[in-house]
């Protein structure tokens, strides 16, 4: 409320009365009344009664009247998963933001295919590739696209918080030569960042400025940069994924920019949203269990004894979220870590949005449940678990902290990456959602994980 001289019952100036009141939409409107009355107490409760009988006949109000004098609840009393639209102009938000981020991906493709063709021709001592210090390539096309995203597409303070994987990396792309970091890049791409950037911000301008203060996005602009920079560009995939105040993702997206056609899923479960272009098996393969391109844990490879699943190979996080929307495999479980939360936040809200599950391994093992990793912006691991995670050196915060061939069981959260995922994961298509598939794939790792436990790293 907001009534003009409200301790000053003597002064006979207007009252002023702000109300706010939900649509069924859930979007919020407000309405300012000037009442030439005295602000008594008396009178207030007049007021209220004539306000209480309006919502009680209005149909597009939701119960205003009870809080006629308050404002909006705070965002933090909401339902858990739910988003609250302050001002969103559209009644679906979060697929318009889906939408909008698919033609931001078509947009960059062109010029990350580009990039692609020069990459295979000199893989590693190119002058678009170098490697990182965790034993993966960075690229030009990672810190341009990170940059386009996060610096144009989502300009202004449009979200609450936003995470992307090449946060560190300082590019230029207003003024030539343009640079990522010490790498220049080529003179005949800038014509072609140019048109790019000038698309992107184009998109920007249609992005709600208020609708989703609450929300953390976290991207992924090359996900596979291994894979992109050593000629398997149809394992790339671009990963956004947008979360809730509490860190579950709601909306997000998995673009393939390297195939031809492109191949995408894109949905935002709570609001009955998916889309995309899938490249779908001649046969479901629902008995696949993906496996990583690395060594497979004595875990994983008793699980998939034990339950009779077989395995299929695979290649970068999202791309493996995208097999299982696809049909190519039923499966994603893994112990073993190298992953991070940009790599879950958009595939998780694919993935369920298409009718499938996304969560941590160690609940799922206890008793079937699906708990999602903490996607905020954070300076600690918010799914940190003490004594239970080996110190590796893709998760160690300083990396000299490591020393191969010592099992390090993990005490302090301050040791490890603040987005690692350290719980391990349990991902199943929409064709193992059946209740018994998921007993027999429960069962499966119960009976050999005290022979062979799983292995958080």
């Amino acid at each position: 409320r907001d009534v003009n001289s409200f301790s000053g019952f003597k002064q006979q100036k207007p009252t002023k009365i702000h109300i706010w009141y939900p649509f069924i939409n859930h979007s919020l409107a407000s309405t300012t009344l000037y009442f030439s009355i005295k602000p008594t107490f008396f009178n207030m409760q007049i007021l209220s009664l004539a306000l209480l009988v309006l919502a009680t006949v209005s149909k597009s109000a939701v119960a205003f009247a009870p809080a006629a004098f308050t404002m909006p609840a705070s965002r933090t009393s909401r339902p858990a998963g739910a988003l609250q639209m302050a001002t969103a102009t559209s009644e679906k938000p979060l697929t318009e933001l889906c939408e909008i981020t698919k033609e931001a991906c078509e947009a960059v493709a062109p010029m990350l295919n580009e990039l692609y063709s020069q990459i295979k021709i000199g893989t590693g001592t190119s002058d678009t590739a170098a490697f990182k210090s965790d034993a993966t390539f960075f690229t030009i096309a990672d810190g341009i696209v990170q940059h386009m995203f996060i610096e144009y597409l989502f300009a202004g303070d449009k979200f609450g918080d936003i995470v992307g994987e090449e946060d560190d990396s300082v590019v230029n792309i207003l003024e030539t030569p343009y640079t990522v970091d010490e790498l220049v890049v080529p003179e005949e791409f800038e014509e072609l960042i140019k048109d790019t950037l000038e698309k992107v911000k184009a998109l920007s301008v249609r992005i709600d400025g208020k609708a989703y203060k609450d929300m953390t996005v976290f991207v992924d602009p090359i996900d596979g940069t291994r894979e992109f920079a050593t000629g398997k560009g149809d394992k790339v995939t671009i990963l956004v994924g947008y979360n809730d105040a509490h860190g579950h993702p709601q909306a997000g997206i998995v673009y393939r920019p390297l195939t031809t056609p492109h191949y995408w899923a894109s949905g935002a479960k709570s609001e009955d949203f998916k889309d995309g272009v899938l490249d779908t098996p001649d046969e479901i393969n629902s008995k696949g269990l993906l496996i990583t391109d690395g060594k497979v844990s004595p875990f994983i490879m008793s699980t998939i004894e034990n339950s009779g699943m077989n395995m299929v190979p695979s290649l970068a996080s999202g791309n493996r979220v995208l097999m299982l929307v696809e049909g190519k495999a039923g499966a994603y479980i893994r112990d073993t870590g190298g992953f991070a939360k940009w790599d879950t936040s958009g595939p998780q809200a694919v993935l369920e949005a298409y009718g499938g599950i996304m969560g941590k391994l160690p609940e799922f093992l206890d008793d079937k449940s699906v708990i999602s990793y903490t996607h905020l912006k954070t300076k600690i691991n918010k799914d940190f678990c003490k004594m239970s995670v080996g110190l590796t050196l893709s998760n160690a915060k300083d990396k000299s902290m490591f020393i191969p061939g010592l099992d390090s069981i993990v005490k302090d959260v301050h040791l490890v990456k603040e987005y690692s995922c350290l719980q391990g994961l349990v991902a199943l298509a929409p064709t193992k959602m059946e209740a018994f598939y998921l007993n027999a794939i429960h069962s499966a790792m119960n009976n050999i994980k005290k022979e062979s436990p799983p292995t958080y790293t």
